[in-house]
């Protein structure tokens, strides 16, 4: 039987229609394979990292997790993981006391307090310096000498005496590459209470007690079931 020509070419039509439905059919269920085996591995490469964080192989976790950034760039709680592994890093480099030299200086002498700090450095290597004193001269002595030696330092007054806190050493590096994560985590995710809270953490750590509450209040206001933390804020009020 002949095939009439509008005929013919209404057949061919529907095989290259055909042709093609299947071919993108085809492609699409692959690229949906392709996105859940990656989603798979993604899960599995946060549950290792968690694994090694509990198991306090932080240097692994360090490494499992910036690969689960790399995966998924724009996900906040990887993020915050990993500044929690920073975090742990940075008070196990502090050793068992913390802070790890606290001093109150009776002397009016910014020479005598640079003095008291530079010996502070030079016995703790890394950790946690807390200096306080009364004179604003000798903050603002404390405050610079620190600064031009590597350290970083949090200042706060209370009523008439004046605390700084200073970070030295490998504590310093990943204390505030924890904060980093934690504030790149609200960066892509506002909403997200963990990383308030430890934000919170990290700030009443350094002593900028103020600070640290503003987080914990936000934290607290996202996640009202935290009881915890509501525990916390309510001890700390009274």
């Amino acid at each position: 039987m002949k095939l009439q020509l509008p005929t013919l070419i209404a057949v061919c039509i529907s095989i290259v229609i055909i042709g093609v439905i299947y071919f993108f059919a085809k492609d699409e269920s692959q690229l949906g394979i392709a996105v859940n085996l990656e989603s798979e591995e993604f899960k599995q490469m946060r549950t290792h990292a968690k694994d090694a964080f509990n198991a306090k192989k932080y240097q692994q976790a360090i490494e499992l997790y910036s690969q689960a950034i790399k995966m998924r760039p724009e996900n906040a709680e990887v993020f915050n993981d990993l500044g929690a592994v920073y975090y742990a890093q940075g008070l196990e480099y502090a050793g068992p006391n913390w802070p790890s030299w606290e001093k109150e200086l009776s002397s009016e002498s910014p020479d005598a307090a640079i003095a008291e700090l530079r010996n502070a450095i030079d016995k703790t290597n890394s950790g946690s310096i807390v200096l306080k004193t009364r004179h604003e001269a000798v903050a603002d002595a404390i405050e610079a000498d620190a600064k031009g030696l590597g350290g970083e330092v949090y200042r706060q007054r209370w009523e008439n005496e004046i605390t700084l806190n200073i970070l030295i050493g490998d504590t310093k590096v990943y204390l505030l590459l924890a904060r980093d994560h934690y504030m790149r985590a609200l960066d892509l995710k506002s909403t997200h209470s963990v990383a308030y809270r430890n934000l919170g953490s990290f700030y009443m750590k350094v002593g900028k007690t103020d600070r640290a509450l503003d987080f914990y209040q936000e934290a607290y206001r996202l996640d009202p079931r935290d009881a915890e933390l509501e525990e916390y804020l309510n001890q700390f009020r009274k």
